[in-house]
């Protein structure tokens, strides 16, 4: 019986999760511009750099346009995880720029935001210009070129080129320096 009320006190202790220190590789991206009704599929490698696991509780995009589909939400200490999704700009024309908040055990304060823009263009109302007539050929003769070189949607981002680390890279009162 003692043995019974041992056990029972020991293994309903609690376990807290102890903060951890998260990277993510771009976590400020501009994507090339899209026409308006195009997907652009893209996405986040988080990597955990602490030595306590990772969970993530809530994912929250800035946006309804932006689907995401959470996997896995306990990363392993330095291991990766990889987050996908996808923004439809159907509804969407100028510049956007959206933040994805992922929150958990995260330090400092429980929040990381990855962010992205993108210009989003109307499609054209007026005769097509070269270049639509061209893309407008390659889909028909095949789309060679699209299988060579990627979907225009699909074609990357690119940083800061002055080497920014990223959105959480930033100091917190830089008038008081």
């Amino acid at each position: 019986m003692v043995v019974v009320a041992a056990l029972a006190v020991t293994s309903s202790c609690e376990k807290r999760m102890l903060p951890t220190a998260l990277t993510v590789a771009d976590s400020v991206r501009h994507y090339y511009p899209i026409v308006a009704g195009e997907k652009l599929n893209f996405s986040f490698v988080l990597r955990n750099i602490g030595d306590s696991p990772l969970l993530l509780d809530d994912v929250q995009p800035s946006c309804g346009c932006i689907m995401g589909k959470l996997n896995a939400n306990i990363i392993p200490p330095h291991d990766t995880l990889t987050l996908s999704f996808t923004f439809d700009s159907s509804k969407n024309v100028g510049y956007v720029r959206h933040a994805i908040r992922l929150y958990g055990n995260i330090l400092p304060r429980g929040m990381a935001t990855l962010v992205f823009d993108v210009n989003v263009v109307p499609p054209s109302d007026h005769d097509p210009d070269y270049e639509e007539v061209y893309q407008e050929e390659l889909k028909l003769n095949g789309g060679v070129k699209e299988l060579v070189d990627g979907k225009p949607a699909e074609k990357g981002y690119y940083t800061d080129p002055k080497g920014a680390a990223g959105s959480r890279s930033h100091a917190r009162y830089p008038w008081r320096e």
